[in-house]
């Protein structure tokens, strides 16, 4: 038990004073004394049990916080990254738009059709990423979702085990 668990000097009391009760009784001849003893004892073996499986509980539950809250900033970061690469890009296509248009103004009309052609098919590959983007996005929402709901199960564990650590505690 570590020193900053609030139940380990109770359960140390209780296992030393049921170890004395225990032999008191065995040298009295009082099997009565001896029995409460055994009991005391193995009350604090199981206080020392919950306190430890609480313990166990409470880490699971930050880490599963902490592993949500690092799949939101994976998931923030790879929105800001594809918005920078997407801008990037357009900022390329119109360097290249504007290169093509003053090296062939002689080719207007055709370049102007080609070069709605080659807008229609950025836009369709820009919409697939941003699909795939999204879908990416949603498949971390999930998965962070997921991780909260784990944490929030291994909460419940550790209330439970607090509400049953207190009902061992309030039997003594």
């Amino acid at each position: 038990m570590s020193e900053t668990n609030p139940t380990a000097r109770p359960a140390l009391a209780d296992k030393v004073a049921g170890k004395v009760k225990a032999a008191a009784g065995g040298l009295l001849g009082r099997p009565d004394l001896a029995e409460e003893g055994e009991l005391q004892q193995s009350k604090a073996a199981q206080a020392e049990e919950a306190a430890r499986l609480e313990a166990q509980a409470e880490q699971a539950a930050d880490e599963a916080h902490a592993r949500a809250e690092l799949e939101a900033n994976a998931v923030d970061q790879a929105r800001v990254d594809a918005e920078l690469d997407e801008a990037g890009r357009l900022e390329g296509i119109e360097r290249q738009q504007d290169e093509a248009q003053t090296r062939d103004r002689a080719w207007a009309d055709r370049q102007r059709e080609a070069h709605s052609r080659h807008e229609a098919a950025e836009r369709v590959a820009l919409d697939r990423q941003e699909e795939s983007i999204d879908a990416g996005e949603a498949a971390s929402r999930r998965r962070a979702d997921e991780i909260e709901r784990e944490a929030a199960e291994a909460q419940r564990a550790a209330d439970a085990l607090a509400g049953a650590r207190k009902n061992i505690e309030d039997r003594g």
